[in-house]
């Protein structure tokens, strides 16, 4: 073996590209998804608790199927949704939204209530709160005024190479550059 991902494997999932932490990585996420699958059986993927996306192979696909159930709940096409994220629980104008948890942010810290500056002696990457996810009617008020939120991009990764989504994250209207000049994102832990 070179000490590489044959692949084949990175064909299936396009995991990490050391072989050992591919191999733990899919073990993990292997006996993850017995919960979600558990969960989804059970239909409590809404109240079952916070969904850490990264347990995920690919979480991507999952908000595309959260967004496809949506659409058949409210009888609408898929086109006609759009993405929302909350901070503060659940928007009243969601059919249908689940808790997400395990979010790591870089290059600010958040509080649940707005972005702010890392301190001196604060980490580089801290976990954010719990949002809550659903998929809107596109003429549903949006959950956060568009000036005083910034969206930030989702990463598989700290790597920053793919994306998963977009989140709005609340933050003060005159710092919105300021945060996209230090580079700020989400993305989902490792596993």
């Amino acid at each position: 073996m070179k000490h590489e991902v044959p692949l084949q494997w990175s064909s299936l999932w396009d995991g990490p590209e050391e072989p050992i932490r591919y191999l733990r990585s899919l073990v993990a996420k292997t006996l993850a998804l017995g919960t979600w699958v558990e969960k989804a059986q059970s239909s409590r993927l809404e109240s079952g608790g916070d969904l850490d996306l990264s347990e995920l192979f690919r979480p991507d696909t999952f908000l595309n199927a959260l967004r496809q159930q949506t659409a058949r709940a409210l009888a609408v096409s898929m086109d006609s949704l759009k993405f929302s994220c909350s901070w503060q629980g659940k928007s009243s104008q969601a059919k249908i939204a689940v808790k997400v948890s395990e979010l790591y942010l870089e290059g600010c810290a958040f509080d649940g209530r707005r972005l702010t500056e890392n301190q001196r002696n604060s980490p580089t990457v801290s976990m954010v709160p719990t949002c809550t996810i659903a998929w809107l009617p596109r003429d549903a008020a949006d959950v956060y005024n568009e000036v005083d939120c910034i969206s930030l991009p989702l990463y598989f990764t700290a790597d920053r190479q793919r994306i998963v989504t977009k989140i709005s994250v609340p933050c003060a209207a005159q710092q919105r550059q300021q945060w996209l000049q230090c580079g700020a994102a989400l993305f989902l832990k490792e596993l």
